[in-house]
C-alpha cells in the first residue's frame, strides 16, 4: 500500500530523479521500494523527476544563451562533432473526446569529442534547429575547442545538419556526410545498376568513395538512371544518383580517413542509444511534448558528467 509523503529532501529527491531518469516511473516506484523498504508513489516520483528535469533544463538553457564563440587561444586540435535527429512519441492536447491522440515528433541531439579523447559532450533541443546549433557550439567548447581548432563535422546528409555546421563552426569546420548513410542509397540503386552481382557493384562504388573518385560513382549511377516518367519509389538509381551529386563536397573520405578521423556518424548514433532513446523511446511510451524536453535535459546533463551540479 503506497504511503503520503510531503515534499521530499534534496537529498531524497536526487534519489527519485536517478531512478526517474532511467526508468518509468512505476517501475522506479518499485526500486525505491527494493532499496529502501518503503512504498513511494509513482505520481510523486515523477514529479520529483520532473522538477529535477525542469531545473536541468533552465541550467542549460542559461549557458546555450552565453556566447560559444569566445574560445582559448591553445595549441591547434580536433573536434569531432556530429548531431542528428531521433523521432519519439508524443501526446496530443486531449480532444473534445478525452482522448490524447499520439504523433511523432523529432528531437534532436549533438555531440563533440576531442579527436584521441573518449570523453563526449552532448546537447539536446526540443525547439528549432537553431537552438540546437548554439548548443552544438557550447558543446564543442566544452569538448575542448580553442581558436585554431578545426572541427570534423559528420552527418546523415540532412541539410539542416550541414547548415548548422556552417553557421556554427565557419571556416573551422569540413562537413562530410555519413558513409554508411551513402552505401545504403548505393545498396538500393545496385540491383537495378547490376542485377547479376548486385553485392559486387555496391563494394565496387564504395571502394572508389573510400579512394576519393566520387565523380566515377556519379557517372557509374548516371548510366543507370531510370526513365523519367518512372515513380519515384520505383526508381532507387535517380535517388542515390540525385543524392549523390547534390553533396559532391561532402564525400572526401579518402581525406578523412588519412588524417585518422571518422567516415561514420558512429558517435551520435550510441549518443542516440544510451542518452536519449533508453527512456525516451521504450515500447508503448508517450510523452507531453514539454516534459519529454525537460527529462532530455536531464539525461544530457548526467550523460556529461555534471549531475551533481543539480545538488550542490
Amino acid at each position: 500500500m503506497g504511503l503520503k509523503y510531503g515534499q521530499p529532501s534534496r537529498l531524497f529527491r536526487r534519489v527519485l530523479s536517478d531512478f526517474g531518469a532511467d526508468e518509468p516511473f512505476a517501475r522506479a516506484a518499485r526500486k525505491v521500494r527494493e532499496h529502501y523498504g518503503f512504498d513511494y508513489h509513482a505520481s510523486g516520483l515523477r514529479k520529483a523527476t520532473v522538477d529535477s528535469a525542469e531545473q536541468a533544463a533552465q541550467e542549460l538553457r542559461q549557458q546555450s544563451a552565453q556566447d560559444y564563440r569566445q574560445l582559448p587561444a591553445t595549441h591547434d586540435q580536433t573536434v569531432l562533432a556530429e548531431a542528428d535527429g531521433s523521432m519519439i512519441c508524443t501526446l496530443s492536447p486531449r480532444s473534445k473526446s478525452g482522448r490524447r491522440p499520439r504523433q511523432w515528433e523529432e528531437i534532436r541531439l549533438a555531440a563533440a569529442q576531442l579527436q584521441g579523447c573518449q570523453t563526449t559532450v552532448y546537447a539536446v533541443s526540443f525547439e528549432s534547429v537553431n537552438d540546437l546549433g548554439r548548443r552544438w557550439g557550447h558543446c564543442a567548447k566544452a569538448a575542448g575547442r580553442n581558436l585554431h581548432s578545426k572541427i570534423h563535422c559528420v552527418g546523415d546528409g540532412a541539410e539542416w545538419i550541414a547548415r548548422q555546421s556552417a553557421a556554427v563552426f565557419g571556416s573551422h569546420a569540413r562537413y562530410l556526410c555519413d558513409y554508411y548513410h551513402v552505401s545504403e542509397y548505393l545498396g538500393a540503386a545496385a540491383s537495378s545498376c547490376r542485377p547479376p552481382a548486385p553485392k559486387r557493384w555496391r563494394q565496387t562504388q564504395q571502394q572508389r568513395l573510400r579512394r576519393g573518385a566520387p565523380q566515377l560513382v556519379a557517372r557509374e549511377l548516371a548510366s543507370h538512371v531510370e526513365a523519367r516518367e518512372t515513380p519515384a519509389e520505383e526508381a532507387p538509381v535517380r535517388a542515390a544518383y540525385r543524392y549523390l551529386i547534390n553533396r559532391v563536397d561532402q564525400l572526401d573520405y579518402a581525406g578523412a580517413q588519412a588524417q585518422g578521423l571518422p567516415i561514420g556518424s558512429g558517435l551520435i548514433e550510441s549518443g542516440h542509444k544510451h542518452v536519449l532513446q533508453a527512456r525516451l523511446k521504450l515500447a508503448g511510451c508517450a510523452w507531453r511534448r514539454d516534459n519529454a524536453g525537460r527529462m532530455a535535459q536531464l539525461r544530457v546533463m548526467r550523460a556529461n558528467g555534471h549531475w551533481a551540479q543539480l545538488w550542490n
